[in-house]
């Protein structure tokens, strides 16, 4: 197929990096490449060593969009609908999984990439990193969910905006408006902030999200306060040390 989409863990560190691979296309998303990311993101969902998901493009570019060479095939008259169930197929699993997703963004985030970082929970951006949307530049329609996902992030009338004037925007004006949770001078400060977040304990992390969606339950709130976890924490600031969070 063009491109791939994989993963590898870093069991040590706790976090999963999720790899868009199609340099030759700046990182463009064919079919295949979405019905892979939501394979791997299904995996990764499942597995107890994970405790932060990363969504990155290889040689500096995150996604330049999808893949425009298919879509006189596969965007052509209900052939298009069937082609957005099947990108939100992918792009709904991150907000499901019980870890924090990050866009880990550098470079480009075109159309596509743009739907894939707002359907993370946080994004981060290295600076130098760009955004655009250029759907109306293109007469197509951009998909539904993804723009649901934009108002939500940014509000109406900034997500109508950037629809309507295809404005190519840098990671300052993006973080201003909220696109960009937050801004990093370079790839390896955003590496540390994740790696930070993937050292604390992650049913705290996993509860605050769930919560945020309405979906935590009260004996899950509860279990927290019977964790292992809980206990090290208490006595790693008792013994004023850093914590040594186990997940469990």
């Amino acid at each position: 197929m063009a491109g791939d989409v994989f993963a590898e863990v870093d069991a040590g560190a706790q976090l999963a990096t999720v790899w868009i691979d199609n340099p030759s296309r700046f990182n463009a998303m064919s079919i295949q490449m979405w019905e892979r990311l939501a394979e791997v993101l299904r995996g990764l969902a499942l597995d107890p060593a994970v405790w932060v998901v990363a969504i990155r493009g290889v040689s500096g570019n995150f996604c330049a969009g999808a893949d425009l060479s298919e879509f006189g095939e596969h965007r052509q008259g209900a052939d298009t609908l069937v082609y957005d169930q099947r990108t939100e197929a992918a792009l709904s699993i991150p907000r499901e999984m019980s870890m924090p997703v990050v866009a880990f963004v550098e470079g480009y985030c075109l159309g596509g990439g743009v739907s894939i970082a707002v359907a993370c929970d946080l994004v981060y951006a290295v600076e130098g990193a760009s955004f655009q949307i250029p759907a109306a530049n293109m007469g197509t329609a951009y998909p539904e969910g993804a723009l649901s996902r934009l108002r939500d992030r940014v509000g109406y009338a900034y997500a109508l905006q950037l629809i309507a004037s295809c404005a190519r925007i840098d990671v300052a004006e993006a973080a201003r408006y909220g696109l960009v949770t937050e801004a990093f001078a370079s790839s390896e400060d955003l590496m540390a902030r994740l790696s930070r977040i993937a050292s604390l304990a992650p049913r705290s992390i996993a509860a605050a999200k769930a919560s945020l969606h309405g979906r935590l339950t009260e004996d899950e709130r509860l279990a927290i306060f019977s964790s292992n976890d809980y206990q090290e924490g208490l006595s790693a600031f008792a013994e004023r040390r850093s914590p040594r969070f186990t997940g469990f």
